[in-house]
């Protein structure tokens, strides 16, 4: 998986930026993030003082020094980060649904999941994982019927499933999607299917492949060995049929419209 920032380090530069207050200025936050061993780079602390600016955290003003250029003087915002979630969201992460989704809200998280976020023209976009996590618990919550464009992801994906059983645990949503990968094996290990069957072996050729990856890393332990946290939506997942799981994953895969 793709390295990120670290959550820790962001949550501590905003701790440095509180205490410097009128005078955290960009020179003075290098110069105490450098000494606490917290960031030490130039262009380092830039990343991250963008990416807080831009997660709501923090603010920035300037005032003028007498210098060409005017200076930076940065202040805390709010204590919690918050990035853009929903289903249109997740068709920016690669959601192949031809109708355009238009869920997409400003939802709050932790400096974990602002490290793990992309920018996009209305700021910070939620992680796959963190939509996928979302995806769930909002169903549950609201009976939205949207689970199925979560499976077509993760029938069809490979994520860091590390991370995303950690913010399902931590939503209370852990048990429900460790039993989701496993209803998605079950179905899709059956040697009967009343389904199309080029449909049917396209979804288990690539589902089978990304539990193989899952198994290689010893990842697919977090899913068997642990029950998970919570039971939110467990029922809406245990209810799901052969189509419910296969024809989601297949559209994604384009094999059937």
């Amino acid at each position: 998986m793709p390295k990120t920032l670290d959550g820790l380090k962001a949550r501590e530069l905003v701790g440095v930026v509180e205490r410097l207050g009128d005078a955290s200025s960009f020179r003075n936050l290098l110069r105490e993030t450098a000494r606490e061993g917290i960031i030490r780079d130039n262009k380092t602390l830039r990343v991250y003082l963008d990416l807080l600016v831009a997660g709501k955290v923090l603010g920035v003003h300037t005032r003028d020094v007498g210098s060409v250029y005017q200076q930076q003087i940065y202040f805390v915002k709010a204590s919690r980060p918050k990035v853009w979630a929903g289903f249109s969201i997740l068709q920016r992460h690669g959601l192949n649904w031809d109708m355009p989704l238009t869920d997409m809200r400003l939802v709050l998280t932790d400096f974990d999941g602002l490290v793990r976020s992309r920018s996009f023209e209305d700021g910070q976009m939620a992680s796959l994982e963190d939509c996928l996590v979302d995806g769930v618990y909002t169903d549950a919550k609201k009976k939205t019927g949207t689970v199925s464009l979560v499976v077509a992801m993760i029938a069809t994906r490979r994520v860091d499933l590390p991370y995303l059983l950690r913010r399902a645990d931590q939503m209370h949503v852990g048990r429900t999607i460790r039993t989701l990968f496993k209803r998605i094996l079950e179905i899709v290990s059956s040697n009967h299917t009343e389904l199309d069957a080029t449909i049917f072996l396209a979804v288990r050729d690539r589902f089978l492949k990304i539990v193989r990856q899952y198994i290689l890393t010893g990842f697919w332990k977090i899913v068997e060995a642990e029950v998970g946290t919570g039971n939110l939506g467990l029922s809406i997942v245990n209810g799901l049929r052969e189509n419910d799981i296969v024809v989601p994953a297949a559209k994604q895969l384009g094999v059937v419209g």
